[in-house]
């Protein structure tokens, strides 16, 4: 009697950069699977022997979520990569934005949670190639089979994600993300993940701060145009709260440089005292709009992001 072959285990892939998702203004048409846009840190999470955490940009911070990967080594994976996003919670259990800067630069993450919602890689099998309906159907096997408190099942919603948009913002999160029935998983922006927000909000380049009595007035922030120059995008004062000029004066303090990096130093209001900034650090916006000249209008500071690279940060949608 002839030996039954043992499956071939697909190669190990050392690193997966995540799928990107595509600002969309409207639902399209379609079979599309809706979730809950999380508003956080994205990571994607690999599982061998023992588990690391990956930011957005490849950076490893499995030190600085050590509840979240002591979790994740519960699964029972032999071997596995996963993608999911790393929030902050209010009481009612909503993903909330501020309190996460404060949370990983005190080290003091034992609260946050990660929501997975795609499953790459288990067990020698590479699943990128396989429908995005099989991947997240062993995912929540997995999950399911192991209830862990801060690693969770990111569901999908089957109502209308017109209706789910509008509940989505009246609870005051950030929107939904949809994903094309029997796609696929690949590392770029292909527009088969498409994001529908509440609110006009995204990452800027801080590109220099004005000075005030408290020390900062107000941020220059800047985005790169398809030349990958860093074009003037307006200043932000609002939000800059007492508790959080604290933190940004100590990272804007090494930052200083004598010109501008942008591609066209701005006409400024005359009387302000601008301090100019190497280029390294993003923050959140939230904006009413960016006008034709390129300028955000009534800007919201949000926080800072750490998880993703100032290099290539430009306009979405």
């Amino acid at each position: 009697m002839s030996k039954r072959k043992q499956p071939v285990a697909d190669p190990w892939p050392e690193q997966i950069l995540p799928k990107l998702v595509t600002l969309a203004s409207v639902p399209p048409a379609g079979d599309w699977h809706y979730e809950i846009k999380f508003d956080g840190y994205r990571f994607t999470a690999r599982i061998r022997e023992h588990v690391t955490l990956f930011t957005r940009n490849g950076h490893d911070w499995t030190n600085r979520l050590p509840r979240i990967a002591k979790e994740l080594a519960q699964l029972g994976l032999t071997s596995g990569w996963l993608d999911g996003e790393v929030v902050a919670q209010d009481e009612d259990g909503r993903p909330i934005f501020h309190p996460l800067q404060g949370a990983f630069s005190s080290g003091q993450t034992d609260d946050l949670v990660l929501f997975v919602f795609d499953l790459l890689y288990m067990a020698g099998r590479d699943l990128r190639g396989e429908p995005i309906e099989r991947r997240r159907a062993l995912l929540q096997s997995v999950i399911e089979r192991t209830p862990l408190e801060h690693v969770r099942f990111s569901e999908a919603f089957a109502v209308d994600p017109r209706d789910l948009l509008a509940n989505v913002c009246a609870m005051g999160m950030e929107g939904v993300v949809g994903k094309r029935a029997g796609s696929r998983y690949v590392s770029e922006r292909d527009g088969e993940w498409i994001k529908l927000k509440c609110h006009n909000r995204q990452e800027f380049v801080i590109v220099g701060y004005t000075r005030a009595a408290g020390g900062i007035g107000s941020l220059l922030i800047a985005l790169h145009d398809e030349a990958d120059e860093l074009v003037y995008a307006g200043r932000v004062q609002s939000g800059l709260s007492d508790r959080k000029l604290v933190g940004l004066r100590a990272r804007l303090g090494d930052l200083q440089r004598d010109t501008s990096a942008l591609a066209r130093v701005p006409a400024l209001r005359k009387g302000l005292d601008v301090v100019w900034l190497d280029p390294q650090l993003l923050c959140e916006v939230k904006y009413a709009e960016i006008t034709p000249s390129g300028r955000v209008r009534h800007g919201v500071f949000e926080g800072m992001r750490d998880d993703k690279p100032a290099t290539g940060i430009g306009r979405e949608g």
